[in-house]
């Protein structure tokens, strides 16, 4: 099962960070066109956004211990070599705790209480730089330039 939820975390890293542009997108689209339409999207999507995050964050700590940069625990083991790791974590935890904030403002506007458009604006898109940024992270991490050897191109010799 660990093996599974391991190979997964890159897969469930797509939905939270693409809930979020959207949310995002949304969001700041309200403040300029006045449609309820937008405001339930972006309130929607806050609530889909927390959801989708916990799946993400199982499966990173089980991809963390796979790939030996978490030993104990659930937390990146701080060495000097696991920097990148470490900074993906933490703000992917960061993410976490403001799409938590972002779920009571989206509640909030769902349950009729006037939430201000742009303090929603402005969480939704930190929250999709946040998630935005550490998803590049740990792409670069898992997928850098030596995942494939195969287009290495510094040996090749270039044409005159």
């Amino acid at each position: 099962m660990e093996l599974f939820l391991a190979q997964n975390h890159p897969p469930m890293t797509h939905l939270p960070i693409a809930v979020s542009m959207l949310a995002a997108l949304a969001a700041v689209l309200a403040l300029f066109i006045k449609r309820k339409e937008l405001v339930w999207a972006w309130s929607m999507l806050s609530i889909v956004a927390i959801l989708s995050v916990v799946p993400t964050i199982l499966t990173g700590v089980q991809a963390g211990k796979g790939r030996n940069y978490i030993e104990h625990g659930v937390f990146v083991a701080d060495k000097p070599d696991n920097a990148t790791i470490q900074w993906h974590q933490r703000l992917g935890i960061s993410g976490a705790l403001v799409a938590a904030g972002f779920v009571v403002l989206g509640i909030r506007q769902l349950r009729g209480k006037h939430v201000n458009p742009t303090l929603a604006a402005a969480v939704a898109t930190s929250l999709a730089i946040i998630w935005g940024v550490t998803g590049h992270l740990g792409g670069e991490e898992s997928w850098g330039p030596d995942t494939f050897p195969g287009f290495d191109t510094s040996t090749e010799q270039s044409a005159p």
